[in-house]
Parts: structure tokens; C-alpha cells; sequence
């Protein structure tokens, strides 16, 4: 098998049956991340944690608590040699990522040109009017949350703001790290660096912010998340969870399975009965839909809950 054929299997777009997973003959979760989304992941948030680490305390140096953290991590050149390794190394990372939408793109281009937003769920497109119903529900507007797809609108958006962050960021950061190749040997003014040194630390301040007190509440500090979910590391969820956080996903997997895999109905009976539900279901309103499927989901944890304690 040649390379470019390893990269289509690689980087194909996984059918929807194939993010049902069943645990030991009776259990179902659902997958959302590959192993390698999640090392992708992983890169990013470590690395992220070193700069705020090494980064403060060199934007803060004069201050009373910047000076022990500064000696603890080996003084000023230390500080700023693990800052440019962990930037170094965020910036790569960033870069792996590009690369992997731009193969996606490439290999699964004929599903693109079929159901663009259907298959790249990642990009914002017509799904995401259901953000402007979890304003209505949040407002009161609305009885129950919105009929939310595989990736939310906060997923769209920490996915994509990285995106120009690192260009923000990431190329201020070379500039504050090699600036004789960028006043010197590419002639920009001697402006560039201040400009440079503003802008890499605004960025920063506006990432930490949205990380701090946007993303770690709404994916893990949630009163039904605290104190993490665990997703980004095993990259699977339990059934309860999808079927009352991302309900349209939920039921196109479910019919996916039913379609394209109709032997493990009869071989799982529960499996047909979430079929049978599913259809049931989706011949309701929307929002009569969606508080069935958290009935349902309720339901289904009660259950649950009794087989543990029998």
C-alpha cells in the first residue's frame, strides 16, 4: 500500500455508525475525538500552560510574586528559554493541525462537494442558528436547550479562535525571538518590535481570559461536567450524555447504525428499541422532540442507577 493511499484510510471522514461503540455487550458510547484529535489537543493545552506559567512572570518581572516563580524556574533566561521551547512547540502543534483539515479536505473532497457543512461540522454554517435558540432558552424564550449538533458553537469557536490566535501570536513570538532576522535581514523598522511585543501580550491576555472564564465553564466546570469531563481524554461520552447534549447527532448515529448496519439490531435488542424511539420521536415539534429525548435519557439513567444497585 503506497503512501497516499495510507493517508486516504487515515484521513477518510468516519461514517456516522461508526462512532457508536458498544461496551461489553450492553452499554453505548459514543466516540467524538480520534486518538490523534486528542494528542492534538493535549499538545495545545500543555503547552499553553507553560506559556501563562513562563509568560506572566516575565510580562510582571518587577512584581512580588513574579520574583519567586522567576527563581524557580531558573531566573530570567530560564524562564524565557522554556517559554520560546513550549511556544516552539505549541506552534508546531498548531501547524500539524493545518495540516490535518487541509488533507482532510483534500481526501474527503467528494463528500465536500455533496454536504459541505454536513461532513466538515467544524465550520460554522447554517446548524449554528440553534445558537441564537440557546439565547431564547437562556433568556426564557425557549422551554429546553437547542437541538445541538455533534460541535457546538464554543466548540466552533476554541477550535477556530486558535486559528487566528497563533497567527497573532505565534508570529509576534518570532519576531520577540529573532529580531535581528526580522529588523535586520527583512528590513522591517526597529517599530516592529514594540508593535510585536504589545500585540503577542494582548493576544495572551485575551486567550487566558476566554479559556479561563468561557471554555473551562461551558466544557468542564458546568454544574453537569464539574469538576472535568473527561472527553478529551478517552475521547468517548456515555449515550445519557449525547442524547441530551448533542440530540441531532444522537439520532443521525442511531439511524446511521439502523441503515448501514442493520444486524446489530437484531443482535442488540436495546439498539432497536433507541431506533424505534428515534423515529418516534423526530414526527414531534422540535422542542416536544428534545424533552422526550431528555425524558428518555432520564429514563434511561434510572435504569442505569438500578442495575448498579441490584
Amino acid at each position: 500500500m503506497g503512501l497516499w493511499e495510507v493517508i486516504k484510510k487515515r484521513f477518510r471522514i468516519r461514517p456516522e455508525q461508526d462512532k457508536l461503540l458498544i461496551v461489553d455487550g450492553e452499554k453505548i458510547m459514543i466516540q467524538k475525538f480520534t486518538l490523534y484529535q486528542r494528542l492534538l489537543h493535549v499538545g495545545m493545552f500543555a503547552t499553553f500552560i507553560w506559556q501563562v506559567i513562563t509568560g506572566y512572570p516575565l510580562k510582571f518581572y518587577d512584581t512580588a510574586w513574579a520574583k519567586p516563580l522567576i527563581e524557580i524556574l531558573g531566573g530570567v533566561s530560564g524562564e524565557m528559554t522554556i517559554h520560546r521551547i513550549s511556544g516552539f512547540i505549541m506552534f508546531s502543534d498548531f501547524l500539524l493541525t493545518v495540516l490535518y483539515v487541509v488533507l482532510l479536505l483534500i481526501v474527503n473532497w467528494d463528500l465536500a462537494k455533496k454536504d459541505f457543512f454536513g461532513y466538515f461540522k467544524l465550520v460554522p454554517g447554517p446548524a449554528d442558528v440553534t445558537f441564537i435558540h440557546y439565547v431564547k432558552y437562556l433568556l426564557g424564550f425557549r422551554k429546553v436547550p437547542p437541538d445541538w449538533d455533534e460541535y457546538i458553537w464554543v466548540d466552533k469557536f476554541d477550535f477556530w479562535a486558535v486559528g487566528w490566535g497563533m497567527l497573532a501570536i505565534g508570529i509576534t513570538g518570532w519576531i520577540l525571538w529573532l529580531p535581528e532576522v526580522f529588523t535586520g535581514y527583512l528590513g522591517l523598522p526597529p517599530e516592529t518590535i514594540q508593535i510585536a511585543y504589545l500585540m503577542h501580550s494582548d493576544e495572551a491576555t485575551l486567550a487566558l481570559g476566554w479559556i479561563a472564564l468561557a471554555h473551562m465553564y461551558m466544557v468542564h466546570y458546568g454544574p453537569n461536567k464539574f469538576p472535568m469531563d473527561w472527553i478529551w481524554l478517552s475521547g468517548t461520552a456515555s449515550e445519557i450524555e449525547w442524547i441530551e447534549e448533542r440530540p441531532r447527532s444522537y439520532r443521525r448515529i442511531i439511524k446511521a447504525v439502523a441503515e448501514n448496519e442493520p444486524h446489530l439490531l437484531e443482535k442488540y435488542p436495546f439498539l432497536k428499541e433507541r431506533y424505534q424511539f428515534v423515529l418516534e420521536v423526530e414526527k414531534l415539534p422540535e422542542e416536544e422532540m428534545i424533552e422526550k429525548m431528555h425524558e428518555y435519557a432520564h429514563h434511561l439513567l434510572e435504569k442505569e442507577v438500578e442495575g448498579r444497585s441490584a
